[in-house]
């Protein structure tokens, strides 16, 4: 029954990987990002790269693809604008027009008046249009499509940041919640409706943070299939291989299957939703699931070796009895570390640590339950497998190495210590978009494109915010205090020298910005005008800013000036693309070297933009997972001392375990490869998994050190539990090779880094584990 219900639910989980889905918790940088969006009337986009045949955009037979192309976008529903080259503004590429008469006649690319070689010299070094409709060599045209708006999104998040009531917030986040999902299916509409036009127009790439939140979906649905099929053929063909035994295949995959819907039904019942993090959930807790299954059997079949001719009943109750500890504290040591991604602020790591946290102990759960309950009604097996000669004499060998060859063992034990500390220096952690796909999918070449032929990827922000007249005034008597005041309520009044020589500034320390690509601003404005011949100061600015059309100020002025606000506003892309782009440093030393700019200027300055709301979540993580991560090993220390009720066993299990997590960030550190938002959680998913091994063998160990010497202790315990440690870790290790499949680059590396982790655990634990046994172990328990 319990089956069906949760699968109800399970049915309806949801999966989100939209940017809201990566958002820190109260980020003050959000609402600024929130803010700035309402002001400036920002508009969620995706930039198109068509790069004819040709190589040549301006030809005729280009524009008239283009020109199709715009036709078909703009039957798309959700679409709302579609801004080229063809639509464009022209000012100076007719023969006998001014530049205010090709203005007044709204002239384009496509009018009857433009002179082409004309436009192709106005278009090319626009301010406005290269790098951004057009690439500086004129072989890639940019088509910037604007998505609508959904209004009544934007009206429920104003109506929650006025309510004060928890309750009416929670309900009001529902439907919240509600209309993000109907956005987020318009714009995966969207998106299709653009692939298939790829299929109709040759080299044509698309590029944009909603295309990358929309292929992080497909590809979290794609990886959630994979591993819940590839993933379940793979294990069963592990334990027949191991077991030799149709009844251990079946018992397993169902135990595994029920707790996998009993989870995910608790996580959708919950309100949680799978996201690029949590989408790992399945595979975690298959691999825990029958980790935990897979010690049972080969405790149950240990005694029906030693006693064949026992009862199935009482054979069942010997191997719960025996791992009902161990297997409770290897449990909650396990839910320790996935409990400590709580302390993060990002929600869908918190929801991962929750829900896994809840599926171990459900897999705990029915573990045992099922595996009594199944293999009660089945007949004892006939015969049983063992382990190969092969995998014997490798388990013997790392008892014979430790008990043999401890000063070996130390020597290298210190060696990964000191690999560790250099590795741990040297972390770097990044999070580019471009880097999450592989090389050969169609949204990492569409974004290389853009990055590198149209101004970048990434957005960045930059607003300069001025004190009002009236601070500036607070000096003066009152009547000219008045008349300040008055002089500010008009708008002609509002473009003084100060501001067009801080956007001049401004603009300019960006624009020589290596890692900076298409930079727009007021000065692009002022750029442009002086390119007409005209002395682009305040008084011409506010002259057209007062005649211009609507439609032509929200391009030239809305974007980049807000009166009401007082702000200037800058508009960059970065090139996520460049291997040498640190994204802390760089947004840390461009806030460092603004203020040391803007130190006399009476300005406040703000960064903000899509890279700095994914930096800070990062950064958020790190910081988080580092503070956490002795709160981690110090609830494990004490797991430990509570069940070996020793100090020494405590530190001995403590130092089995960090010595090779500490190799992998060594690895991590001397391979440069960077730490993302998935493998960042590595160490605490790891070191929860990684101590089931080693509360087995100690526990394992104590007993067999009661009746032997400590040598033959620990030859017994790899003859036995050595077996089930060789067989779970095997099983954990090809599970998490199965991530390596995945077409998204966080996964593999998540995927690569676990198993060699893993691996690195299970050496530890069958090498440096009984050589601190043999070394430490109280002797006066010694027999």
């Amino acid at each position: 029954m319990a089956f069906f219900i949760f699968g109800f639910f399970a049915l309806k989980l949801p999966i989100n990987a939209s940017s809201d889905s990566l958002i820190l918790e109260n980020d003050k940088d959000f609402k600024t990002y929130e803010s700035i969006a309402k002001n400036y009337a920002a508009k969620d986009f995706l930039i198109l790269a068509l790069s004819p045949k040709n190589g040549d955009v301006f030809a005729q037979d280009s524009l008239a693809v283009l020109q199709s192309l715009t036709q078909d976008l703009m039957e798309i529903p959700q679409i709302d604008e579609v801004l080229s080259i063809l639509n464009a503004p022209l000012l100076k590429s007719a023969h006998n027009l001014s530049w205010q008469e090709s203005l007044k006649e709204n002239l384009t690319l496509l009018s009857p008046q433009t002179d082409s070689k004309l436009a192709r010299e106005e278009i090319l070094p626009h301010p406005f249009y290269s790098q951004n409709l057009i690439s500086k060599d004129a072989k890639t045209a940019g088509i910037v499509i604007y998505l609508k708006n959904n209004p009544h999104l934007t009206y429920l998040r104003e109506l929650k940041s006025a309510t004060t009531d928890e309750s009416e917030k929670k309900e009001i986040q529902k439907l919240i919640e509600i209309e993000k999902e109907k956005v987020q299916t318009q714009e995966n509409q969207t998106i299709a409706a653009l692939k298939n036009l790829q299929n109709k127009y040759e080299n044509l790439q698309i590029g944009g943070i909603p295309l990358i939140a929309s292929d992080m979906i497909a590809y979290v649905k794609s990886d959630l299939i994979t591993y819940g099929t590839s993933l379940s053929l793979i294990l069963a063909g592990m334990l027949w291989v191991f077991f030799r035994a149709l009844r251990f295949v079946f018992l397993t995959l169902f135990i595994c299957l029920f707790t996998l819907v009993v989870s995910s039904g608790i996580f959708a019942a919950l309100g949680y939703q799978i996201t690029v993090i949590s989408s790992n959930y399945v595979s975690l807790l298959l691999i825990i699931n029958v980790s935990l299954v897979v010690h049972l059997i080969v405790s149950y079949l240990e005694f029906y070796s030693k006693f064949p001719k026992a009862s199935q009943k009482n054979l069942l109750c010997a191997a719960l009895l025996t791992k009902q500890m161990p297997s409770l504290f290897a449990a909650l040591t396990t839910m320790i570390g996935f409990f400590s991604l709580i302390f993060s602020n990002i929600l869908p790591i918190i929801h991962l640590g929750i829900v896994m946290s809840l599926g171990v102990s459900v897999a705990l759960l029915f573990s045992f339950v099922l595996f009594a309950s199944m293999l009660a009604l089945l007949p004892k097996p006939k015969q049983t497998a063992k382990l190969s000669t092969k995998q014997q004499n490798f388990l013997r060998f790392c008892a014979t190495l430790a008990i043999n060859k401890p000063k070996i063992i130390y020597f290298l034990a210190f060696l990964c210590l000191l690999f560790s500390l250099y590795g741990i220096q040297n972390l770097k952690v990044e999070n580019s978009f471009v880097n999450y796909f592989k090389d050969s999918s169609l949204i990492k070449q569409g974004l290389l494109k853009i990055d590198k032929d149209l101004g970048g990827t990434v957005p960045l922000e930059i607003l300069l915010t001025f004190p009002t007249k009236a601070q500036d005034a607070e000096s003066l008597d009152d009547d000219f205090e008045a008349e300040f005041n008055a002089l500010e309520s008009q708008d002609s009044y509002w473009f003084d020298s100060q501001k067009l020589r801080l956007a001049k500034m401004v603009h300019s320390y960006l624009q020589s910005n290596p890692y900076v690509g298409s930079t727009l601003s007021l000065h692009s404005l002022v750029h442009l005008i002086e390119g007409l011949g005209v002395n682009a100061d305040d008084f011409t600015l506010a002259f057209l800013y007062k005649n211009a059309q609507d439609s032509l100020k929200s391009q030239l002025f809305t974007p980049y000036a807000n009166l009401e606000q007082n702000q200037l506003r800058f508009v960059l892309r970065t090139f996520d693309s460049k291997p040498d782009l640190r994204r802390d440093e760089f947004i840390t030393q461009i806030t460092k070297d603004l203020e040391s700019l803007l130190a006399n200027e009476k300005v406040q300055l703000q960064v903000n933009g899509a890279m700095v709301l994914y930096n800070n979540l990062l950064q958020s993580l790190i910081t988080s997972q580092v503070d956490t991560l002795s709160f981690v090993i110090g609830i494990i220390f004490l797991v430990f001392l509570l069940i070996f009720r020793s100090l020494k066993l405590a530190l001995i299990a403590l130092i089995t375990n960090l010595i090779p997590l500490g190799a992998i960030f060594g690895i991590l550190g001397f391979s440069g490869i960077p730490l993302d938002l998935m493998g960042i959680t590595i160490a605490a998913i790891s070191l929860g998994i990684g101590v089931d091994d080693v509360i087995h063998y100690i526990h394992r160990f104590k007993v067999e050190a009661k009746n032997h010497s400590i040598q033959t202790a620990i030859l017994q315990s790899h003859d036995s539990i050595g077996s089930a440690m060789y067989y779970t870790t095997l099983i954990i290790v090809v599970g998490f090779c199965a991530m390596m499949s995945s077409n998204f680059i966080p996964t593999i590396y998540f995927g690569f880094l676990t198993t060699l982790v893993m691996l690195l655990m299970l050496l530890s634990a069958l090498v440096l584990l009984p050589t601190l046994l043999n070394n430490f172990y109280p002797t006066r328990t010694k027999s």
